[in-house]
């Protein structure tokens, strides 16, 4: 399985490019956990084990979380595509199994199809280096609690400022 997975290559000097801008709307768009889960794993360089620890998510949560991503910004839906990008993502989980590796193949080997669908989600997956750096810049990602905001915050503060003043007018 290895053999068929690219080496991660990161390069800082890569021009951004117009298709490169679609992909960092694309990551956008999607909520702020799975923007998270998408910058630790491609800015940060962790992995889907890592990425749950730190997030105290389960490993099912990150593998969903990625192939939302990933499916967001691919740029075809056909079903071929759907399945290369789960198999993309599960086979870097440590819940993959031998016998899911196996199955793996057998679907990889059926159809010509599924080997280019596959590869296309790959390359895909490696193009989104850039993008996710981008969106990533300011480094909000590396918090575990990203995902909480400043709306959240007022909120709880005015919550209990109300309290407090309902509790010094009763006592």
């Amino acid at each position: 399985m290895t053999r068929l997975l690219l080496p991660f290559e990161h390069d800082s000097h890569v021009t951004h490019s117009p298709a490169d801008a679609v992909l960092v709307s694309a990551l956008k768009r999607l909520p702020r956990r799975v923007q998270q889960v998408v910058l630790l794993n491609r800015v940060d360089q962790l992995d889907i084990a890592q990425i749950a620890e730190r997030l105290d998510l389960s490993l099912h949560a990150i593998e969903q979380h990625l192939l939302q991503a990933l499916r967001a910004c691919l740029t075809s839906s056909a079903h071929a595509n759907h399945t290369a990008a789960y198999w993309y993502v599960h086979l870097q989980s440590p819940r993959a199994t031998t016998c899911e590796r196996i199955d793996f193949r057998r679907w990889l080997d059926a159809s010509p199809q599924h080997l280019q669908a596959f590869r296309e989600t790959e390359l895909r997956w490696r193009e989104l280096s850039t993008p996710a750096s981008q969106l990533g810049a300011s480094g909000w990602h590396r918090h575990a609690r990203a995902a909480f905001t400043l709306g959240g915050c007022s909120l709880v503060l005015s919550l209990g400022i109300a309290a407090a003043l309902a509790l010094g007018l009763l006592a």
